[in-house]
């Protein structure tokens, strides 16, 4: 899956997160908040999440793994576009090809959380975690390495590849971004278990603390938690 423009639209988010942390840790960039819809057909119920989501959303690194972040909930990627809408910029002329390679690569479904830092000042602006679940592990490592790969080459962010021990096929950037009043970093972390594909996006200003050894110490711990699939 093309995921150039992903990391493209994640430094530009990033910059307007830094950009608009105030005193409260308010940010003004969007970001994915979970909305609970009630079955209306049976009053009193709601709908349960499908046996695979729930199970994906084990998956996700417990909401705390990371200091000083605010709560997240989960919200399921049920099919390819939602996926694509979840991580790219509204009116990105790469979607439609993303949504196609994905359907291609056999997408079954996903789950995605974001939280908000608690302190962005100091430490992260977003983290952001998700699992998506694809045909087998081949096309789950293909993903990985198509969406590293595309962005080295094509981003006219600078970065640098950052080294994932112990998880076989792992790949890690960390990215850095300008804009005429604040400087941002990116760091992103993905992989495959089992035929998943797994990654974390963490946010911060220029300086703030990234929590990276911390991360890449949670990827590992995930991968070793659920590489038997």
């Amino acid at each position: 899956m093309p995921k150039r423009a992903i990391l493209v639209a994640l430094l530009a988010a990033a910059l307007a997160l830094v950009a608009g942390c105030g005193d409260s840790g308010t940010v003004t960039v969007t970001v994915t908040d979970a909305t609970t819809t009630a079955d209306t057909s049976s009053a009193g119920t709601v709908t349960a999440a499908p046996a695979i989501e729930a199970d994906l959303e084990l998956r996700l690194p417990p909401p705390k793994s990371i200091p000083s972040l605010r709560p997240g909930t989960a919200t399921v990627q049920p099919t390819a576009q939602k996926l694509v809408d979840s991580l790219y910029s509204t009116g990105d002329a790469a979607k439609p090809a993303a949504v196609v390679r994905l359907d291609a690569a056999g997408y079954e479904t996903g789950v995605l959380r974001d939280q908000r830092g608690a302190n962005p000042r100091r430490g992260l602006t977003l983290f952001r975690s998700y699992v998506y679940r694809l045909r087998d592990q081949a096309a789950a490592q293909h993903e990985v390495d198509d969406s590293v790969d595309e962005v080295k080459r094509d981003s006219t962010a600078s970065s640098v590849d950052v080294e994932v021990p112990d998880i076989p096929g792992a790949r890690g950037l960390l990215l850095k971004t300008k804009s005429p009043t604040i400087d941002a970093e990116v760091l992103y972390v993905t992989w495959v278990a089992g035929r998943d594909v797994y990654g974390i996006q963490s946010f911060t200003r220029a300086g703030s603390k990234l929590y990276r050894d911390e991360t890449i110490d949670l990827a590992q711990t995930l991968y070793l938690a659920w590489k038997e699939g």
